[in-house]
């Protein structure tokens, strides 16, 4: 009953965007001259942070990573554009999709990688809030909240398997 009265009285909104271009630098790669996984995956995290902010209104962290993808090599030199947009959210925590382009020496612009966070909105004592209740409007929005429904119901088998494995200290 509670959970009624908590959807019933939160706010609606779009999703929020943010975006960021960099280019790629010697420091952002390994020996082979392709940029660090962990290094893109920072900035991802960053932007995806971002984003989730500018929709919750609030501080958001970092809960998960979910089906990490890396399609195509960055390499030095590129300049490479993160956008991230909210595709899903619940009571408390939203998933951000996080797509990453290159551009070479054209504008063309190449998919290299794709994640999803999965963030939770905290006030100033670091408690969860409730967070605002995602608009879903055009057939990309409705493929995007359906991929962050089957996204949140793995995450929840996860966050069970992952308890058992603490208890159980494996």
């Amino acid at each position: 009953m509670i959970d009624k009265d908590i959807n019933s009285a939160r706010q609606k909104r779009k999703s929020s965007e943010a975006r960021s271009s960099l280019m790629v630098f010697p420091n952002d790669t390994n020996d082979f001259g392709t940029m660090y996984g962990g290094r893109l995956i920072e900035l991802m995290d960053m932007v995806g942070g971002i984003c989730a902010r500018r929709y919750t209104g609030t501080k958001a962290v970092t809960a998960s990573i979910e089906d990490m993808q890396f399609y195509k090599p960055i390499n030095k030199g590129d300049i490479i554009e993160i956008t991230s947009h909210v595709i899903w959210t619940g009571t408390k925590s939203l998933i951000v999709k996080t797509k990453v382009t290159k551009e070479e020496y054209t504008e063309e612009k190449i998919v290299c990688s794709r994640a999803y966070f999965c963030f939770v909105a905290i006030d100033k004592k670091g408690s969860p809030v409730v967070v605002p209740e995602l608009i879903v409007e055009s057939l990309n929005d409705k493929k995007n909240y359906s991929i962050g429904q089957e996204i949140r119901k793995r995450q929840k088998l996860e966050e069970k398997r992952f308890q058992i494995e603490l208890k159980e200290n494996l």
